[in-house]
C-alpha cells in the first residue's frame, strides 16, 4: 500500500476520486445525492480564496484504493486543519485508513497545525442506519466529538401553496423596515460592501461547538474571489437579502447553489446568516422563502434542496422545519489536539 500526493489536472486520477466517493455513497449513504461530476472534476483543480488544499491517495494492489483531502487556512486560523478521509468499500479493514490518517496528522503537524478535524457520516434521529465504524475508528485513534452537523432534505414544492403564502405574509408582516432583493450570479455592487460584512460574521455567529474558529477578514475584493470561484466550478449562486430602508445595509441572506448541469436535480443550501441587531423580524424565514421562489422560477429542474445545520442551532432548524425539510442524517466532526 502506498500513498501519494495527487495531481487534481490529472483527469484520470479526479475520476478515480469521483468513482470513490460514489462507491463510498452507495455503501454508506444511498440516500445522499452523489457528486456532480462537472463541478466535482473544477472543484478538485479550482483555488479556494483563503485555502490551500491538497489531495493523496492511496493505492492498494495496484487499485485506487482511498482518497485524503487536506485543508488548510492561510489567512486566519493557523492551527487548525480539515480532512476529508474515504476508503473505497472493497479495500476496508486492511489499514489503509489508518496510513491515511497517520499522513494527515503528520502532514498537517509539519504545516504548523495543532487542531485537527475529520467528519464522518452518522445515524440521526430516526433516519436511515449509517455505519458506526467511521466514529469509532475516529475515537479509537485520539479524536473526540466536537460539532455534530445535521443534513436535511427538502423538495422544492414541500409546501403547500396556501401554507407558503401563509408563511410569507407572517414574514413580510414582521418585515416591514426591510426590503427584499434577490439575485443570482454576482452580487450587485451597491450590496456588495454590505453583503462581505455578513460573511466575515458567519465564523463566530454560527455554532462550531468545540471547534476553535478566528472570524474571516472579508472584504469586497475577497467576496468577488469567492464569486469568482463559485462560477469557476460550474455553480449558479442564487441569493436573496433583506436591506434595512434606513442605512441600506444588508442585514440577512440566504445562498443556494444550483448545478449548471442540466442533469442536476438538486441544490445545496449553504449559509443564511441575520445580522444580530436585526433579528426578531422573521428575516431568515423572509429571505429563504423568497429564494425558494426564485429557485424554482430560474432552475425549474431542482426537485430538492440538501443543507446541513449545527444540532444545536435552534432557531434555523426551526425555520427549516417550517420550510418542509427532514432530517437524514448527520456529519459528525471529530478534533484531535496535537502536543505542541
Amino acid at each position: 500500500m502506498q500513498i501519494t500526493p495527487v495531481d487534481p489536472a490529472d483527469d484520470r486520477a479526479a475520476g478515480d476520486i469521483l468513482a470513490l466517493m460514489n462507491s463510498v455513497l452507495e455503501a454508506d449513504a444511498p440516500e445522499n445525492p452523489r457528486p456532480v461530476e462537472q463541478s466535482l472534476r473544477a472543484e478538485l483543480r479550482q483555488d479556494r480564496p483563503g485555502l490551500e488544499i491538497a489531495y493523496f491517495a492511496a493505492e492498494d494492489d495496484g487499485a485506487f484504493a482511498g482518497y485524503l483531502g487536506v485543508a488548510l487556512m492561510t489567512d486566519d486560523n493557523p492551527h487548525l486543519a480539515m480532512a476529508e478521509l474515504m476508503v473505497h468499500p472493497d479495500h476496508r479493514r486492511r489499514g489503509i485508513g489508518t496510513a491515511l490518517l497517520d499522513h494527515y496528522t503528520r502532514y498537517a503537524s509539519y504545516r504548523g497545525r495543532t487542531d485537527l478535524t475529520a467528519g464522518t457520516l452518522t445515524t440521526w434521529g430516526d433516519g436511515p442506519r449509517r455505519p458506526d465504524t467511521g466514529a469509532n475508528f475516529l475515537e479509537r485513534n485520539g479524536f473526540s466529538l466536537a460539532l455534530v452537523n445535521v443534513h436535511r432534505r427538502s423538495r422544492t414544492d414541500a409546501l403547500a401553496p396556501e401554507d407558503e403564502r401563509r408563511l410569507w405574509d407572517q414574514a413580510r408582516a414582521a418585515s416591514g423596515d426591510y426590503d427584499l432583493r434577490a439575485w443570482t450570479g454576482p452580487a450587485p455592487d451597491d450590496l456588495i460592501e454590505s453583503l462581505a460584512r455578513l460573511d466575515a460574521m458567519t465564523r463566530v455567529e454560527v455554532p462550531t461547538g468545540d471547534i476553535e474558529l478566528e472570524a474571516e477578514h472579508v472584504d469586497v475584493a475577497r467576496a468577488r474571489a469567492k464569486e469568482a470561484a463559485v462560477a469557476a466550478v460550474h455553480q449558479v449562486p442564487v441569493k436573496a437579502a433583506a436591506v434595512h430602508r434606513a442605512t441600506g445595509a444588508v442585514v440577512a441572506y440566504t445562498n443556494l447553489n444550483a448545478y449548471e448541469d442540466p442533469e442536476a436535480r438538486h441544490a445545496g443550501q449553504g449559509m443564511t446568516i441575520v445580522d444580530p441587531d436585526h433579528r426578531g423580524h422573521r428575516l431568515g424565514l423572509l429571505v429563504k422563502l423568497a429564494n425558494l421562489r426564485q429557485l424554482r422560477e430560474r432552475f425549474p429542474r431542482v426537485a430538492e434542496v440538501w443543507t446541513e445545520n449545527a444540532d444545536v442551532n435552534d432557531h434555523m432548524v426551526a425555520i427549516n422545519d417550517l420550510l418542509g425539510y427532514e432530517a437524514v442524517d448527520a456529519l459528525s466532526v471529530y478534533q484531535r489536539k496535537l502536543q505542541t
